[in-house]
């Protein structure tokens, strides 16, 4: 008689454990929005790579001023799951053409870099205003 007790009882936790575990994923993660901008009164067209929770997003061509609130895993956080933005301009870069890449984070800006040299970046993980 104790042998089929011990068998529901084994069951009986084995189905325990697998629904506990159906919720609750491993690598589950709650996304955060940040906004992204590409900001400039000289130059009209940027390449423009960010971060999103799905991976890198890549826009050739955007028309500046270029504004996306986006979904993050990590809008804090270092790559490759942090937020992070680059624009790239160099046919039309030019001394005192500048152009500035933005992250807002909750209503803060959290990098801001401004650069005439054809390119800038900004990464949620550096908190930097330039």
């Amino acid at each position: 008689m104790s042998a089929p007790r011990n068998r529901r009882g084994a069951a009986v936790l084995a189905c325990a454990m697998m629904l506990s575990s159906v919720g609750s994923p491993a690598n589950a993660w709650a996304d955060d929005v940040v906004l992204y901008e590409v900001l400039s009164g000289q130059i009209a067209v940027a390449n423009i790579e960010w971060q999103d929770a799905t991976g890198r997003r890549y826009t050739p061509g955007a028309t500046l001023p270029w504004r996306a609130a986006v979904p993050v895993q990590a809008p804090l956080g270092p790559p490759p799951n942090g937020s992070q933005i680059r624009a790239e301009w160099r046919r039309n870069a030019w001394p005192a053409k500048w152009v500035t890449v933005r992250i807002s984070y909750r209503g803060k800006v959290i990098c801001q870099n401004t650069l005439d040299v054809g390119n800038a970046a900004c990464y949620g993980a550096t908190a930097r205003v330039t």
